[in-house]
């Protein structure tokens, strides 16, 4: 198998209902656009916890529920990229659920298809 070039992504805190904001720390170059794209990760809720995530973008639309620690896998069978994606995170707190989104960019590493991400919504 080979190698996985990531690209990490910086999740910044917001009000509570309010959007999240992911910042790519490096953009990769465009690879391939007949394989698959995994984008996994961690996402948190400031208060309340994190139940469910959904990420559109490169034509397709995928959702996923979030383990334990915040851990999430969504996988794209065949993104069209580079693509502006948009992430739905589902917080529950107290009792009442939030939706905050946010959009960022979506790339195809160079070698492998895994694009990490990790978001933190107030």
């Amino acid at each position: 198998m080979r190698g996985l070039s990531r690209i990490r992504a910086l999740g910044l805190m917001v009000g509570v209902g309010a959007t999240l904001a992911v910042v790519p720390m490096q953009p990769a170059t465009a690879g391939t656009t007949n394989n698959p794209l995994t984008a996994a990760g961690t996402v948190r809720c400031q208060a309340g916890s994190a139940e469910s995530i959904l990420i559109a973008g490169g034509g397709e639309s995928h959702g996923a529920s979030v383990g334990v620690s915040g851990q999430f896998s969504v996988t794209f069978g065949n993104p069209q990229l580079p693509s502006i994606a948009t992430a739905q995170v589902r917080c529950d707190i107290a009792g009442k659920r939030t939706y905050p989104t946010t959009n960022f960019t979506m790339y195809r590493p160079t070698v492998g298809q895994v694009l990490n991400v990790t978001l933190t919504a107030l």
